[in-house]
Formats: C-alpha cells, sequence, structure tokens
C-alpha cells in the first residue's frame, strides 16, 4: 500500500504551484503535487500575456477581485526579499471616442471599489507627453501605475523551488485518471490506489472539469459544477531596433463584455507584444496560429504606432496559449469537507497574479477542513528563521540579472513543442531547443513568449539580417 500524503494538488500550472508554495511555506510537511505532463507549465500557463494585474478592472465584490488584489500584493512583498523578474510599467486606458469617456469614468469607480486608489485620468496631453509615438486622436486616459509585466516563466519556477526547498514532492508525468474515497479511513486512494491523501486539490487548470468527475462519483448529492470552454488567444511579438522601445507603458483598449481587447506592451526583455484574441474553441491542447490573425495584429500594432510601419520593428514570432474560460463570471473554488476535496476551477488570465493569494486561500481552507474533521496533519507552521534560510537556498539556484533571478541556459538542437498553443519563429530565428537548468534539475522552456523573448535576446540565435511581416 502507498503512503498517505496530508495532501496532493492535481496540476502542476500556475495556480497549482502558487498552491504549493504557499502550503509548504506555512509548514504542511507531507504535499505532494501530480503532473500529467513531463514538466510543470504545459498547460494553460504555458501561453499567457505575462502582466502582473492590480485588479483595477476586476468585477467588485467577486473571489476573483480579492485574490487579484491579495496576490498582487504578496508578489509585490515576496519582491522585497527576492529579486523576482517583475518590472512595475504602468498602464493607460485611453479613450479614443467620445463614448469611451463615459466608461473611463465607470472604469475609475470600478478600481475605487476594488481599492486601487491611485488610478488617474489624465489629458491627452499629458499622455502623448509620456508615449509620444502614440498615434493621433486620444480624448484622454486613465493612468493604472501599479500594473507590471513580469517573466512567467522564472517566476513560476522560483515558486517551485521555494516548495521543494520547503519539503514538497512533485511527480511529474502522472494523470490522474479516477478515485475512490474512503469514508471510513477518511483519505483518497488516486489511480487505483497508487496515491494516497487526506486531502486532493483540484488545480488541473483546462482539465479541471474532467477531474472534478472524480469528486462527483463519489459525492452522495454532488453541486458546484462547471464546464471548461476552451478559449485561445493568439500574440504576436516584436523586436524593436537596439537601445529603442515605441512604448513604455501597457497600453489598453475599452474592454468589452466578452474581453478585455487586444493589448499593445512592452515585455520584460524591452519586446513589444500585441494581444490577445479571444477565440472559443472545443479543443483544450491544440490552438493552431493563423495568419489572418497575425496580420490583423499586425495592423493593430501599425495603427496604435505609426513608427513601427515606418521604422525597423521585426516581427520575431507569434504564439497562443488557451484560457481554461467557464460559464461562471467568477473562481469557482470551493472546499467539499464531507470528502475532503478542494477545487479551484475556473481561473483565467488573472490566474498568474492570483496565485499566491488562492495558495494562502486554499491553506485556510485547509485548515478549516481538518478541524472539522478532527484529524491532525502534519503541519509546523509558518517559521520566519526557516523562511529566511530559504531565500539564501533559492537565490543560488537561479543568476542575477538585471531583469531579476534567472535560471541557467542551455542550447540543445533537437525541436522545439509546445503542449498547449502553438508558437511560430519567423525565418530569422534559429531553431534551437531550450532548456534551464535549476538545482541541478533540466526543464524545457515550456512557456512560448520565454522561447521568444530568450532566442531574440542572445545574438547566438538570430540571423543578422532584417525581416518584415
Amino acid at each position: 500500500m502507498s503512503s498517505v500524503y496530508d495532501i496532493i494538488i492535481v496540476g502542476g500550472g500556475i495556480v497549482g504551484l502558487g498552491v504549493f508554495r504557499q502550503l509548504t511555506l506555512n509548514g504542511f510537511q507531507s504535499i505532494l503535487l501530480l503532473e500529467k505532463s513531463s514538466q510543470i507549465l504545459t498547460g494553460a500557463s504555458s501561453g499567457n500575456s505575462g502582466i502582473l494585474h492590480t485588479g483595477f478592472d476586476a468585477v467588485p465584490h467577486t473571489l476573483e477581485s480579492k485574490l487579484v488584489k491579495r496576490g498582487y500584493h504578496l508578489y509585490q512583498s515576496f519582491r522585497q526579499d527576492v529579486e523576482l523578474p517583475i518590472k512595475k510599467i504602468g498602464a493607460y486606458l485611453i479613450a479614443w471616442k467620445e463614448d469611451d469617456l463615459q466608461i473611463l469614468k465607470e472604469v475609475k469607480d470600478t478600481a475605487h471599489q476594488n481599492d486601487v486608489l491611485d488610478i488617474e485620468e489624465i489629458s491627452s496631453t499629458m499622455l502623448y507627453e509620456r508615449e509620444p509615438l502614440l498615434r493621433h486622436g486620444a480624448l484622454a486616459a486613465l493612468h493604472i501605475p501599479g500594473e507590471s509585466v513580469v517573466d512567467p516563466l522564472t517566476l513560476p519556477l522560483i515558486l517551485l523551488m521555494h516548495g521543494k526547498i520547503f519539503g514538497g514532492h512533485i511527480q511529474t508525468n502522472v494523470e490522474v485518471i479516477n478515485g475512490e474515497y474512503d469514508y471510513k479511513n477518511q483519505c483518497w486512494a488516486l489511480n487505483d490506489g497508487q496515491y494516497r491523501s487526506r486531502i486532493v486539490v483540484n488545480c488541473a487548470g483546462l482539465y479541471g472539469d474532467i477531474v472534478e468527475q472524480i469528486r462527483i462519483k463519489q459525492q452522495k448529492s454532488s453541486t458546484n459544477t462547471f464546464t471548461i470552454q476552451p478559449r485561445m488567444g493568439q500574440f504576436s511579438v516584436y523586436s524593436p531596433p537596439p537601445g529603442t522601445s515605441p512604448l513604455k507603458s501597457i497600453i489598453l483598449p475599452i474592454p468589452t463584455k466578452f474581453t478585455k481587447g487586444v493589448i499593445v506592451y512592452p515585455n520584460l526583455f524591452n519586446q513589444i507584444i500585441v494581444g490577445p484574441t479571444a477565440q472559443t474553441q472545443f479543443d483544450r491542447s491544440q490552438a493552431p496560429i493563423k495568419s489572418d490573425v497575425t496580420r490583423m495584429l499586425h495592423e493593430k500594432i501599425n495603427e496604435l504606432i505609426p513608427s513601427c510601419a515606418n521604422s525597423n520593428y521585426t516581427r520575431i514570432g507569434s504564439y497562443t496559449g488557451i484560457r481554461p474560460a467557464t460559464e461562471h463570471s467568477d473562481y469557482q473554488i470551493h472546499a467539499y469537507n464531507e470528502i475532503q476535496w478542494i477545487c479551484c476551477g475556473g481561473i483565467r488570465s488573472t490566474g498568474l497574479t492570483s496565485s499566491l493569494a488562492i495558495g494562502e486561500y486554499i491553506y485556510e481552507l485547509v485548515n478549516e477542513m481538518s478541524r472539522e474533521r478532527k484529524y491532525q496533519l502534519h503541519c509546523a507552521g509558518y517559521s520566519a528563521e526557516r523562511y529566511s534560510r530559504s531565500l539564501d537556498q533559492l537565490k543560488v539556484m537561479f543568476i542575477a540579472t538585471p531583469q531579476g533571478l534567472q535560471p541557467k541556459l542551455i542550447m540543445k538542437d533537437s525541436t522545439l513543442t509546445v503542449s498547449a498553443g502553438d508558437i511560430e519563429f519567423t525565418d530569422e530565428i534559429n531553431i534551437t531547443n531550450l532548456k534551464i537548468e535549476c538545482n541541478g534539475e533540466l526543464f524545457d522552456v515550456s512557456h512560448s513568449l520565454l522561447k521568444l523573448a530568450w532566442m531574440t535576446t542572445n545574438s547566438s540565435f538570430i540571423t543578422p539580417h532584417a525581416c518584415s511581416d
């Protein structure tokens, strides 16, 4: 019979890793994370935008708004202790039409309801002083100074390593396909008893509703179901001439009920990203790049920044990601104390920002569950001394750079692969497989944006001639 863990986390995306790090940080000593792929971040987390949100535009009084706000502050606090790859660059939501001016007022009111109080409305004159290369015609803008860009692969890798320093365990290539709850012994047997635990936390992302069927089959009366409705987004990545950048901040469009729209922003590596689009689809793993969307995104950036069309800005590639949208507008986080199961589903584009806060929230649910079920979990509690020692261990696993901590990069001559979404390089990029080394472990570079970013910030990857779209 396998050993019984206190907690098994299903899913190694950014949310699962946030839960993993927060539970181990707070002293839980018997935790196993199971990931169905060969490494972390191969699902929805492999193709996100790399933006850390303040939560200014979240629907007020929802669980998402609460956790995005808290997650943002947890990352900023963590950043005081470790040089996380985060850069605060701010954002502008621009009114281009008279009707947009009322929307700016509504968004500002929403931001205040979400306790984002440093948002300010500025004139078009001030906007152009700050972002002089924007197209003409802006009427006014909202400035949200706290919006930030991050390295969306290294950040979760730091969470993984931190959780392992605290004693957590991870196994890859394990797809959780079935489970049975033992009411007498109060524990779960997953995959025909191969993995056993007191508590299961479902963080399976794009497959969260499928994993949730395990819980539903064991309950006498099931509630709180949801269905994943995969939503594909496509991005294009541009490289400006060396030493230049057409933008200093994130440029936001006026949002609609369906999407926040296509944004344009400089990433952590001084490249310009345009995207994402939003298209609902059935496929949870494949999201091929579409040439007509690539052309549309090219037109978007040229319209917003006319100088891009006249200067040597190189489109270095495109990538897609798939977000686990559901029929619900809010996060689907529920605890089922009677069978010791916690569902963490429907976490869409804000999951990177809220991941640590979700972990903190799950920590409280686990404590409440163990008190109600009257059993003792192996938890030593939070220790400031242990945390301080862990920071020293964490720092030596990475390399200090101007962009914050980065893993060691290793080049391999083999084909690049993407588990969810798609990636396309222009002819000027040498197709090389990138691996990263961290504390003696090797990982494929699974995040599409980072493949493009790292290749084009290292001159050895680039053929030295200009390209056009």
